[in-house]
C-alpha cells in the first residue's frame, strides 16, 4: 500500500502467535513513553532496536487494496489483455510467413540445383514429330532416326525387349543385310 504507507489503523494487531511461554502479549497499559520505559527500566533487561514485523489490515486498508485491483481488472488488465491477443495474432502470422519463405526458399533452392545439373549434363530433351521419325531393329537394338536439317539422322540406340525380339527377328534380318550389304563394316574408333 505505497499511496498511504504510513496510514495506522486505530487497532493494531500484529502477526504474532502466542508461543505458550511464561512472556504476556501485553506488559499494560503507560500513558506515556516515559512511564514505560520507566517500568522497563525498574522490572527488565531490555535493549532498542528498530524492527520490521507484520501486522493484520484494518476494513479499510483491505478496501483499498479492493479498489486497486478493480481498477487494474476494469481498466489496465483489458488494454494488456487485447495487446497480449494481436502479439499472439502477429506470432501466428509471422510463424505462417516463415513458413512460406523456408518453403518457398527450398522450392527455389531446388529449381536452382536442377538446372545446375541440367547444365552440367549439358543434355535438354527434344520432342521429334512422329511423321519425320523412325525405329529400326537392327541387330537386337532399336535405332531411331529423324529426318531434321534435310539429314536422316541417328537419334538414339535402345536395345529391343526380349519380348518383341521374336516378332521382329525376320525384319531384323532384312534389315541386316542391307545394312551389311550398302553400309559394310562401320570403322572402328581410329577412324579406319
Amino acid at each position: 500500500m505505497k499511496d498511504n504507507e504510513f496510514y495506522r489503523p486505530a487497532n493494531i494487531e500484529f502477526n504474532c502467535g502466542h508461543d505458550g511461554s511464561n512472556m504476556p502479549e501485553t506488559f499494560g497499559t503507560f500513558e506515556t513513553a516515559e512511564e514505560m520505559a520507566k517500568f522497563l527500566q525498574g522490572n527488565l533487561t531490555a535493549i532498542n532496536q528498530s524492527l520490521t514485523v507484520m501486522r493484520h489490515m484494518d476494513n479499510k486498508e483491505k478496501k483499498e487494496l479492493q479498489d486497486q485491483y478493480s481498477d487494474l481488472l476494469e481498466n489496465i488488465v483489458p488494454i494488456y489483455e487485447k495487446k497480449l491477443i494481436e502479439s499472439e495474432l502477429a506470432l501466428v502470422s509471422a510463424k505462417k510467413e516463415l513458413k512460406d519463405a523456408e518453403e518457398r526458399y527450398q522450392s527455389e533452392i531446388a529449381k536452382v540445383k536442377d538446372l545446375a545439373t541440367e547444365k552440367k549434363r549439358g543434355l535438354r530433351e527434344m520432342c521429334l514429330d512422329d511423321k519425320y521419325t523412325f525405329r529400326i531393329p537392327y541387330s537386337g537394338n532399336y535405332y531411331f532416326y529423324t529426318w531434321i536439317d534435310k539429314k536422316l539422322r541417328l537419334c538414339l540406340v535402345r536395345p529391343i525387349p526380349d519380348i518383341e525380339k521374336q516378332d521382329l527377328y525376320n525384319a531384323m534380318g532384312g534389315n541386316e543385310a542391307f545394312i551389311d550389304k550398302n553400309f559394310g563394316s562401320v570403322p572402328d574408333k581410329k577412324g579406319k
